[in-house]
């Protein structure tokens, strides 16, 4: 089974977290594009009146995750195994949902910027890390109330929403598939999430 590189995949980016669930009423879905190091890893977001789905295909296969606030649970969810584990949905989100991280110490504006047809508002934020303040820049769209890009220069990280398409989504995208069996999280693997 794949949940230890999971872990550390889906741990990656917890410092990322943003707007406060009721701010998801964009209606859209994207093209993502995340980039750690040299490794670069494309997937697909669609949001839902505060419903979250991340796709991703790596050479592990592919991994979704589904947040949803309604239920108070994420699914990360391994189409190739038939399987799923509920996780509790807690202050932070699994996975690279782009978010204003809860604990900023500083948020800076840097004025506006147009990231893929989209007017934003860019920010300079700083967050305590383990080595100290880590400095990110995010770009948020007053129209769709969410970020659409995240950069963090000293770990060359960065996650941008593209291709975005504005429209209801299918209700099918944030439902557990039929006939996956449900694991038990493996020990700690919740916890490592919300740090």
């Amino acid at each position: 089974m794949r949940w230890k590189p999971l872990q550390r995949y889906l741990g990656i980016c917890l410092a990322l977290l943003l707007l406060p669930s009721a701010a998801w009423a964009a209606e859209f879905s994207a093209r993502m594009l995340v980039k750690d190091g040299d490794k670069v890893m494309p997937g697909k977001l669609y949001v839902q009146g505060g419903l979250l789905r991340q796709e991703f295909n790596d050479e592990r296969g592919q991994t979704i995750t589904v947040v949803r606030p309604d239920k108070k649970v994420v699914w990360v969810i391994l189409p190739q195994e038939r399987t799923y584990m509920e996780l509790p949905l807690k202050a932070r989100l699994p996975g690279q949902f782009i978010q204003m991280p809860p604990d900023v110490v500083q948020k800076r504006p840097l004025g506006k910027e147009t990231i893929n047809g989209y007017e934003t508002e860019k920010y300079q934020v700083s967050v305590r890390s383990g080595e100290g303040l880590e400095f990110q820049t995010i770009w948020v769209s007053p129209k769709l109330g969410m970020p659409l890009k995240l950069v963090v220069e000293r770990r060359r990280f960065s996650v941008e929403y593209r291709d975005i398409r504005e429209g209801k989504q299918a209700e099918r995208w944030f439902a557990l598939p039929a006939g996956y069996q449900k694991l038990a999280s493996p020990a700690g693997f919740a916890d490592q999430l919300d740090h």
